[in-house]
């Protein structure tokens, strides 16, 4: 039995290890509902999905929409908590510019509409990659922020969302002009994908988004490459390595609650998947994954 002394100095030393894995939650990223089909995934204990979607895809009948009603009600059917992360339009004459914030309402009004079951939001993805027309934008940002925050008060939200570049203080000026320009609003929920310092076996970029917002961080998106030309070839040793600095760098603090693994089914030139384009021949990445989720 531990004397008192060496209980406290026990406890003590307790305190000063990095979280556990038992401290985190587990999602998984995809954009096909194939994933809930496979027991590979379906007998893993995760279930938190995430979903990226056009803010607008719920305005009319589209591929898109056709798309988020298979995953979204598959998800929910199935007792998947869902965060749906919104971005660009995917009409070509809407993809590259930002919609006013009354536009930006409309659709996120008419998305929550037809999925009322959804209550975790992103409402902009990835908003400092010039994939994304917010990239030197952080005050249209901030504003879909509380856009997001006026239409649905209750609703769980994700601030910033950024993806880490190869700059870290690019990734933090940016997040300081998205601050100042929510004024008094402090998100209590921030979001990143750290895509870099895993693929490049680092943690400068994730520990600086750490040091430069208050509050919890979520790794909403995130994953081991397999293939993104032209830096990284593909490599399935590469990406077993990367899985496990996934989770390394998850640990590191224990304001980082959520980890949203990307993604389940891999193909095209931007591929971390766990699987191949059939969504059912595993990697051995998917071996990571399973050992780490015990």
């Amino acid at each position: 039995m531990l004397r008192p002394a060496a209980l406290l100095a026990a406890l003590a030393a307790l305190a000063l290890l990095p979280a556990s894995a038992s401290a985190l939650e587990y999602g998984m990223g995809n954009e096909t509902p194939a994933l809930f089909s496979v027991p590979a995934f379906t007998e893993l204990p995760i279930k938190k999905v995430r979903y990226v979607a056009a803010y607008d895809a719920a305005l009319g009948e589209s591929f898109e929409r056709q798309q988020a009603d298979q995953f979204l009600n598959t998800a929910n059917a199935m007792g998947y908590e869902v965060l749906v992360s919104f971005e660009h339009s995917r009409l070509p004459s809407r993809a590259k510019r930002l919609p006013s914030t009354k536009a930006y309402q409309r659709g996120v009004r008419a998305f929550m509409a037809r999925y009322p079951f959804v209550r975790i939001y992103s409402p902009w993805d990835e908003i400092n990659d010039c994939s994304q027309p917010t990239c030197h934008n952080p005050k249209a940002a901030a504003g879909y922020y509380l856009t997001m925050k006026r239409t649905c008060p209750r609703c769980t939200l994700i601030a910033g969302e950024v993806l880490d570049t190869t700059d870290p203080q690019q990734t933090v000026q940016y997040l300081r002009a998205y601050q100042k320009a929510l004024g008094s609003e402090r998100p209590r929920i921030w979001g990143l994908h750290n895509y870099s310092d895993v693929n490049r076996f680092r943690s400068t970029g994730t520990r600086a988004v750490l040091g430069a917002v208050q509050g919890a961080v979520w790794l909403t998106e995130t994953g081991g490459l397999y293939r993104f030309l032209p830096g990284f070839p593909a490599s399935t040793s590469r990406q077993v390595r990367a899985e496990r600095q996934m989770f390394r760098l998850a640990r590191i603090s224990s304001r980082i609650q959520r980890l949203y693994i990307y993604s389940w089914t891999g193909g095209g030139s931007f591929d971390a998947g766990l699987t191949g384009s059939d969504s059912t021949s595993l990697r051995p990445a998917y071996q990571v994954v399973r050992d780490q989720l015990g």
